[in-house]
């Protein structure tokens, strides 16, 4: 049920979008058209965060989101090499430019780059819309690792070289998403994320000497 209704959410409904603006303002595009896929895409996007927002009015989503600035907080403070405290931690921010959110923004927006790019080169399908939409997705489907691969390396650039100055604006689309899935969190949940960090370095302190005394 869950994979059916992310299928019609996110797949089916932005397809069904992009035909219904097609129609409404008799655009004539094709299924594979960079108009078409720009579009799709653009309604993927709306559609994604119209759904963060509706969940975010949900008081036990809304305290998972407090629990997702909490952990930016942490790894901030960790970043910035200030002791792991919460005093340290309040005051930091609960943006993170490596953060999931932002990948989902930026796959989404690549997306709509790459396939309005080369939908055109795809092999067309004759038949029904619905059925030429069908065949379509399934042909983008094995380039969605593609795409994920080249949004992470793409990340990781931003990541580096764009958090201060002029092109710090290039990472603004998925602040803007973070501002949904984040909120500010209470000092316990900060000690929890904090708390949480702490273990993850000590696991990763001691498993490279467990890993040399363990037998060949």
């Amino acid at each position: 049920l869950s994979i059916l209704f992310a299928v019609v959410l996110f797949v089916a409904l932005p397809q069904a979008g992009a035909e219904g603006i097609n129609k409404l303002f008799n655009l004539g595009l094709e299924v594979s058209s960079p108009g078409f896929q720009a579009i799709t895409g653009a309604s993927k996007l709306l559609i994604v965060v119209g759904y963060l927002l509706g969940i975010r009015q949900i008081a036990e989503i809304r305290r998972v989101f407090q629990y997702h600035g909490a952990e930016h907080k942490a790894i901030s403070t960790y970043e910035a090499q200030e002791p792991l405290k919460v005093e340290h931690a309040r005051a930091k921010t609960t943006m993170h430019p490596r953060c999931g959110t932002t990948f989902l923004v930026m796959v989404a927006l690549v997306s709509i780059l790459i396939f309005s790019a080369a939908g055109s080169l795809f092999p067309k399908i004759g038949g029904h819309r619905v059925v030429e939409s069908i065949a379509f997705f399934f042909m983008k489907l094995p380039f969605l690792p593609v795409v994920a691969a080249i949004t992470f390396e793409i990340q990781r650039v931003f990541a580096r070289y764009c958090t201060v100055g002029p092109l710090r604006a290039l990472l603004w689309p998925g602040f803007l998403v973070q501002k949904i899935t984040t909120a500010e969190p209470d000092d316990q949940q900060l000690e929890v994320a904090l708390g949480s960090l702490l273990s993850a370095l000590a696991y990763e302190q001691h498993e490279p000497v467990a890993a040399e005394s363990a037998p060949a």
